[in-house]
């Protein structure tokens, strides 16, 4: 709308709640469904949060938060992983009217997060199934 692409306010609204205009931040850290999967996300790793301002906030946040060295591997892929995930499923959505489903993006976030971590820690005796279900453990251990 901004820059005159698009004409009426209804297709510049939000396609994941479809309530709000979309902008950066709201899509991709603000909107309830996308914030619910930033919490079980975060949940997954174990720690509660107060949502950042803004998606830069976010990134700044995230890479100032002290992890150990192993694990940084790890928690480094979780923003760029939910991020990528909640573009695609926005693209899907929009442009192949793929329907939304919220646990599934949530499953899907773990599952490229477990590839991520396990094609760069490849030393690694954790299988991927080890890092979607025993995160903890893995975190504790390292």
């Amino acid at each position: 709308m901004r820059i005159g692409i698009i004409h009426q306010q209804h297709q510049a609204l939000c396609k994941f709640c479809g309530e709000t205009l979309e902008s950066i931040d709201h899509s991709f850290l603000f909107c309830q469904p996308v914030w619910n999967v930033w919490c079980e996300i975060l949940d997954w790793w174990g720690i509660q949060w107060v949502t950042p301002s803004s998606v830069s906030g976010l990134i700044n946040w995230w890479l100032s938060y002290r992890q150990k060295q192993k694990v940084k591997v790890i928690w480094d892929c979780i923003p760029f992983a939910v991020l990528w995930s909640l573009w695609r499923m926005r693209n899907e959505h929009t442009f192949q009217n793929k329907v939304l489903n919220w646990n599934e993006v949530v499953e899907l976030i773990k599952l490229r997060i477990a590839f991520w971590v396990k094609s760069k820690w490849f030393e690694s005796d954790y299988s991927i199934t080890d890092f979607i279900y025993r995160l903890r453990s893995i975190i504790l251990a390292s």
